[in-house]
C-alpha cells in the first residue's frame, strides 16, 4: 500500500513542476532547440515533445499558484517517511523511503535541481517499437547519478551499473515471476535521462537504440511535430502523434520484439495469425488510424488544449449527420454552469443499425473477431425494436444554471436558471406529456409566445418559482423568480458551429468544489492505510487550482476529419 503513496505523490510532483509550465501565443517551431527528437525512429507508432522550452517567467507564476498544495505535498512527504520508518523492512518500504528521502525538502525547482532534474530542459516520448521511452533534459548528470545510486543503495536493491558499448545503464527487473517479463531500463548520459519499458529477451535487438549507440542517421519526428503544430495552430511546448496503424503492426507482425513477448507469455502468438484476420484488424482500426493532440493556447491567464481522432472523410461525414445543431455553451458566460447537447438519437439508431446489418451481411472471418459478429446480430434485434416518438425525434438538451442546489435522495432543492429541451415537435411532445399529467392539462404553450407558470403540483421543490415557454424546436423551463424574463430569448439564441454537439462552460471552482467528495482526516492510520494522506493532497491541490482557476470550456465537435476536443481553462488575474 506504501507503493500506491509513492505513486500518488510522484505523479502529484511530476503533474504539478513538469506539467504547469505556461507559454505566450503559438509560435511556428522548427524544433531545433530539442535535440532529444534526433533518437526518435522515423517508424515510431507515437511521439511527444515540447519543441521549445517552457517560458520560465510563467512556471513560475504557476508554481507560485499551486505553494499551497506543493506545501501539503511536502507535509504528506514528511509524515509518509515517518510511517515507512516504522514499519517492517519490506523491499516496498525501502524502496518508497529511499525516495521520499530524495523528495522531502526538495519540491521546488531548486530542490529538484539539486537532484539533478530540470523542469525546463527538453523532453520528449516515444515508442521503440511499441515499447515506450522517455527522454528527460537534465541540470546535472553526476547529480542524478549520485540520487539515483542513493536511492538503491538505501533501498537495498542490487542493480549494478552496466555498460554498453561505453554507455552505462540500469537494468531494474520484477521479482515476481507472474509479472510480465519486462525491465525498466535507466541511462544517464551526459545530458539526459533515458528511461523505457524493454522485454530483456530483446534486449540485444532493442538497447543500442535505447542508449543511442543505433541512433537514426535522420529522424521525421521534428518535421511532424512542427506540421502537426502548423496545420492546428498548436504552440511549440507540447504536442504528440499516436498511429494507431504502427502500433497495431507491432501486435500483429510475427518478428516484432513485442509479438515474440506475447507468444513467450502466452497471451497469443501472432505467428499463428492469418493474413485475412490481420487485414479484418486493420480494417477496424483504420475507422480511427491516428490521434493527435496539442496545446492551443499556453499563458499565465489560460491553458487550452485539443485533442483529434482521426477517421476516413465517409465516416467523418456520416458522424457530422447525427448531430443537432443546437446554441452552443457560452464561453464568457457568469453562470456556474451551461451545457449544450445535441444529437438526433433517431439518426444514431439507424447509423448503428447500418453498421450492425453491414458486419451480420459479411462477417468477420478472423477466429479473434467472432464476438463482434455476435455481437452485432444481437445489436441488430434491438435496434429493430421500434422506437418510442419522442427518442426518436429527441434532438437535444441545454442547461444553464446560476444556482443548484441537492437535498436528501438527489431532489432538487432550489435552483435558478434555465433548462430547454430541443426535439422535432413540441407540440406533440406537450400534447403527450399532458394525457400522461393531468395537471399539465390547462398549461397553453405556444411557439414565441410569453412563459406560463408551472403547477405547484408539478415542482418538487415547495418554494421553487417556475416556468414555462415553447420555440419552434424547443421546450424552456425557468427556475427561479424572474428568469422567466429571459426563457425565451435563451430558446431562440443562435445556433453554435456545425459538427458541435457537446460544450459545457462552468465555473472552475464551483466544479472542484462539488466534485471534491467529504473531508477526510489528514494523515494515516492503524492500517498502514495511504487514502488520508493522499485525499490530503488531492485536497490541497484541488483548494489551490479553486482559488486560482477562473472557467473551463469544453467542446467535441464532428469535423471533416473526425472528432475534435477543445479543452480551455482560464485563471483569475
Amino acid at each position: 500500500m506504501t507503493g500506491i503513496r509513492l505513486a500518488f505523490v510522484a505523479t502529484m510532483v511530476a503533474a504539478t513542476l513538469t506539467g504547469c509550465g505556461r507559454g505566450e501565443d503559438p509560435v511556428v517551431s522548427s524544433g531545433a532547440s530539442n535535440a532529444l527528437l534526433d533518437y526518435v525512429p522515423s517508424d515510431t507508432p507515437y511521439v511527444a515533445a515540447n519543441l521549445e522550452p517552457l517560458p520560465e517567467d510563467v512556471i513560475d507564476t504557476y508554481l507560485e499558484r499551486m505553494r499551497p498544495a506543493l506545501e501539503e505535498m511536502q507535509r504528506q512527504l514528511t509524515a509518509t517517511r515517518a510511517d515507512l520508518e516504522g514499519q517492517p523492512g519490506t523491499d516496498e518500504a525501502r524502496l518508497a523511503l529511499a525516495v521520499l528521502s530524495e523528495l522531502d525538502g526538495n519540491l521546488s525547482r531548486s530542490g529538484l535541481s539539486t537532484l539533478g532534474l530540470d523542469i525546463l530542459a527538453p523532453k520528449v516520448a516515444y515508442g521503440l517499437g511499441a515499447f515506450p521511452v522517455m527522454r528527460l533534459g537534465l541540470s546535472d548528470a553526476d547529480a542524478l547519478r549520485a540520487t539515483l545510486q542513493r536511492v538503491l543503495d538505501e533501498a537495498g536493491i542490487t542493480a549494478p551499473e552496466q555498460t554498453h558499448e561505453g554507455v552505462g545503464f540500469w537494468r531494474i527487473l520484477a521479482d515476481d515471476p507472474a509479472e510480465p517479463p519486462l525491465g525498466l531500463y535507466l541511462s544517464i548520459q551526459q545530458d539526459h535521462l533515458a528511461a523505457a519499458v524493454l522485454p530483456p529477451s530483446a534486449e540485444a535487438e532493442l538497447l543500442p537504440a535505447f542508449l543511442g549507440h543505433d541512433q537514426p542517421a535522420s529522424s521525421d519526428a521534428r518535421a511532424r511535430l512542427s506540421e502537426l503544430n502548423r496545420s492546428h495552430g498548436y504552440t511549440p511546448y507540447g504536442s504528440g502523434i499516436l498511429d494507431l496503424h504502427r502500433l497495431a503492426d507491432q501486435f500483429l507482425g510475427p518478428d516484432t520484439p513485442m509479438a515474440r513477448l506475447m507468444a513467450t507469455s502466452g497471451e497469443y502468438d501472432p505467428a499463428e495469425m492469418t493474413a485475412e484476420c490481420a487485414r479484418e484488424i486493420h480494417e477496424i482500426i483504420d475507422n480511427a488510424p491516428r490521434m493527435t493532440a496539442g496545446t492551443t493556447e499556453l499563458s499565465k491567464a489560460a491553458i487550452a488544449y485539443q485533442y483529434r481522432l482521426e477517421s476516413p472523410e465517409t465516416l467523418a461525414g456520416e458522424l457530422a449527420k447525427l448531430v443537432a445543431r443546437l446554441p452552443a455553451a457560452d464561453a464568457l458566460s457568469d453562470r456556474v454552469l451551461e451545457l449544450s447537447f445535441g444529437m438526433r438519437l433517431g439518426a444514431v439508431r439507424d447509423f448503428l443499425r447500418d453498421k450492425a446489418t453491414a458486419i451480420v451481411e459479411d462477417p468477420y472471418r478472423c477466429e479473434q473477431l467472432q464476438d463482434l459478429n455476435r455481437s452485432a446480430e444481437q445489436s441488430l434485434a434491438q435496434l429493430d425494436q421500434p422506437m418510442p416518438p419522442f427518442v426518436n425525434n429527441f434532438r437535444g438538451v441545454r442547461i444553464s444554471l446560476s444556482e443548484f442546489m441537492m437535498g436528501q435522495e438527489q431532489i432538487p432543492t432550489d435552483a435558478r436558471g434555465h433548462l430547454a429541451l430541443h426535439v422535432e415537435q413540441p407540440e406533440m411532445f406537450v400534447g403527450m406529456a399532458q394525457m400522461f399529467l393531468p395537471d399539465l392539462s390547462e398549461l397553453a404553450l405556444a411557439p414565441g409566445e410569453d412563459p406560463v407558470p408551472i403547477p405547484a403540483s408539478l415542482i418538487p421543490a415547495p418554494d421553487l418559482v417556475a416556468f414555462a415557454a415553447m420555440s419552434t424546436n424547443a421546450i424552456g423551463l425557468s427556475a427561479g423568480a424572474g428568469e422567466e424574463a429571459t426563457l425565451q430569448q435563451f430558446l431562440e439564441r443562435e445556433p453554435g458551429p456545425d459538427g458541435m454537439f457537446l460544450s459545457a462552460s462552468y465555473d472552475t471552482a464551483a466544479y472542484l468544489e462539488y466534485t471534491g467528495g467529504p473531508q477526510q482526516p489528514s494523515h494515516g492510520n492503524d492500517n498502514g492505510d495511504p487514502a488520508p494522506a493522499l485525499h490530503a493532497i488531492g485536497k490541497a491541490t484541488r483548494d489551490a487550482l479553486g482559488t486560482v482557476a477562473d472557467r473551463s470550456l469544453t467542446t467535441l465537435q464532428f469535423g471533416p476529419e473526425g472528432l475534435v476536443i477543445d479543452g480551455r481553462m482560464t485563471f483569475k488575474q
